[in-house]
């Protein structure tokens, strides 16, 4: 009896892997629906094709985050185990943000042909992660 609902929790927890798989890739479908939409409005201008592009990095960047949690979690539970320093957690988390927003930043910048731009971001990044 054990067996059988040990099962059956197992098969409900890839279930929600999953679903949640599967919500995932709808963001990268649309990731690549706004490639196309950004094609075509790019023969118009820039200035439309550099809001969507925007837009769409911030919802990858919120499709990241659930991607990033159980990192998160794991590592809070070093801290609570005292295996990890607060200070030190909190120092990393800082850097690993501050290193993934300037780089889609400085690429927002190239894209929208900003090149000595985007590379300022990117060395003010490494500045303040130092």
């Amino acid at each position: 009896m054990q067996l059988l609902q040990q099962r059956q929790e197992n098969a409900r927890r890839r279930e929600e892997r999953d679903k949640k798989l599967y919500c995932q890739l709808g963001w990268l479908g649309g990731a690549l629906l706004a490639v196309i939409v950004g094609l075509t409005l790019s023969k118009q201008g820039k200035d439309m094709t550099v809001l969507l592009t925007l837009a769409v990095c911030a919802m990858v960047l919120l499709v990241a985050q659930s991607f990033l949690q159980p990192v998160i979690d794991f590592l809070r539970l070093l801290h609570t185990d005292g295996l990890l320093d607060g200070q030190m957690l909190s120092l990393m988390l800082k850097a690993v943000g501050i290193s993934l927003i300037s780089q889609i930043a400085g690429v927002i910048c190239d894209d929208a042909g900003f090149c000595a731009l985007g590379k300022a971001v990117k060395l003010l990044s490494a500045a303040a992660v130092l």
